[in-house]
């Protein structure tokens, strides 16, 4: 008897150890997720930590639940750890940047990348959106049913359950009908000024930046990329091209889940465009679609070195050439510790924003008469990208373009020329241009009693298209 319970106790001291071995290697998901996401969400956004912790943060993996965090308002930063204790995360804001998670810096280094940059945002002229930041919301069109569609909107806030994994969390909502806003509704303490976190629909942006590039520098997106790390094997022919349409051949573990490629490039790189494009082929380039947020942060590493390679050129390059000629005010584009913009992943703006950039998709790449993307950039954007399945998918953007009628389009029950901007935990960029509609939906949904195809498709019976 001595002897099984000698033998059965050092088997449990083997498998404790494993565990807390697991523990130690996924606490930096936790931690700096955590981190990250609750300065974000303070200092960005504006909003209280405890219910993020809560309904938004908890809920996402069980691993959250055993994670310790701390606010310092004083220096704008966010610190979490496992148990209060185990390998803590910090995530520091900076005035225009947004939040970066800490990983081989320290804060003052972080803070010293910015020193000298503006972060002074043009004021809109007193106007209608878009052009303006002001809403007539008497100014109606007269086929539009405001009563059916704001009660619609409204049921969006409803909750029907206390389970926070089943909660639809809306957080703010609005549309647009023939280019003008018809009815916008926000969860307390959220409203049309909130900069609110897109997740991976921050892909589009990143693309929209490229074709900036495009247009005013010349940026050939069918020339292989000329990595330094890449020209002694077969990925020196990869091309920007190949990287937009998510077409690379290059390896990488989209799961979101600890140990992943994925969480280890968000939650502990310095530089996550080079962990990503440090990846080895696993397919000729152009032959195989695989999404992949470590391509797009590939791209905007190209964005950072082709805008002159650091965080001032950066920022000045994106306001200056798109989002003050959008009014896009409220637009925050995070960093890695490198400098260059986490372009897969963290894109903070408001909804009436980011339906100026959907706008600016729905007329082609024109703003104010104003050809701000590359004449047919808008269309190659949307033109199914070859070996993505169902018509699904352009340039970093998702597509409805597939078989008319087919129940594998991405959205079957809406029309066949919708395009959307998407991201984790629901955000919904809707364009359907045959319709002359846009929405922007932001929430933080973690089930999947939630559709965006529900919420367009009463958006639409609020409409007499016939009247038209």
């Amino acid at each position: 008897m001595k002897k099984f319970l000698k033998y059965f106790s050092g088997i449990l001291a083997l498998l404790v150890s494993a565990a807390f071995f697991l523990l130690y290697l996924a606490a930096p998901v936790g931690s700096g997720y955590t981190a990250k996401y609750l300065c974000s969400h303070a200092f960005n956004s504006g909003q209280g930590p405890e219910e993020a912790m809560e309904s938004f943060i908890k809920p996402v993996n069980p691993l959250f639940r055993f994670v310790r965090y701390k606010m310092d308002y004083q220096k704008k930063e966010a610190t979490a750890s496992l148990w209060g204790f185990l390998r803590p995360a910090t995530a520091v804001y900076r005035e225009g940047c947004g939040c970066t998670l800490l990983v081989d810096k320290s804060a003052e280094e972080l803070k010293e990348q910015v020193a000298g940059l503006s972060v002074e945002r043009p004021s809109l002229p007193d106007t209608i959106w878009p052009l303006g930041n002001r809403v007539n919301l008497q100014d109606i069109p007269p086929n539009v049913d405001i009563q059916k569609l704001n009660e619609r909107l409204r049921r969006e806030f409803e909750e029907t359950t206390d389970d926070p994994k089943k909660r639809i969390n809306t957080l703010a909502i609005a549309v647009a009908y023939q280019d003008k806003i018809i009815a916008e509704h926000y969860r307390p303490g959220i409203d049309e000024s909130t900069p609110l976190l897109s997740w991976s629909a921050s892909k589009s942006i990143t693309s929209a930046l490229i074709g900036r590039l495009v247009q005013t520098r010349g940026l050939d997106i069918y020339r292989p990329v000329g990595f330094e790390e890449w020209k002694q094997d077969d990925r020196r022919s990869i091309t920007i091209d190949h990287l937009l349409r998510m077409e690379s051949g290059l390896a990488f573990d989209e799961r979101y889940a600890p140990l992943s490629e994925a969480v280890e490039m968000l939650y502990q790189s310095t530089d996550m465009g080079g962990y990503a494009l440090a990846k080895p082929l696993e397919a000729e380039p152009g032959t195989q679609w695989s999404y992949s947020s470590g391509t797009t942060n590939i791209l905007s590493k190209i964005l950072f070195q082709q805008t002159g390679g650091d965080i001032r050129s950066l920022e000045t390059f994106a306001r200056e050439e798109l989002f003050h000629k959008l009014g896009m005010t409220t637009a925050i584009f995070e960093h890695d510790e490198a400098g260059a913009f986490v372009g897969s992943s963290y894109f903070y703006a408001s909804t009436r924003d980011w339906l100026r950039f959907c706008l600016l998709y729905k007329n082609k790449g024109i703003w104010n008469g104003e050809q701000l993307l590359p004449e047919g950039w808008v269309d190659y954007s949307l033109r199914p990208t070859p070996h993505a399945p169902d018509g699904r998918y352009g340039a970093q953007i998702w597509l409805n373009a597939g078989e008319p009628g087919s129940d594998e389009r991405l959205l079957p029950r809406l029309p066949d020329d919708t395009f959307a901007f998407e991201g984790y935990q629901d955000q919904w960029f809707i364009v359907i241009p045959s319709k002359s509609l846009m929405a922007a939906r932001f929430g933080v949904s973690n089930g999947e009693n939630w559709s965006i195809e529900d919420l367009l498709l009463g958006i639409m019976e609020a409409i007499d298209y016939s009247a038209e």
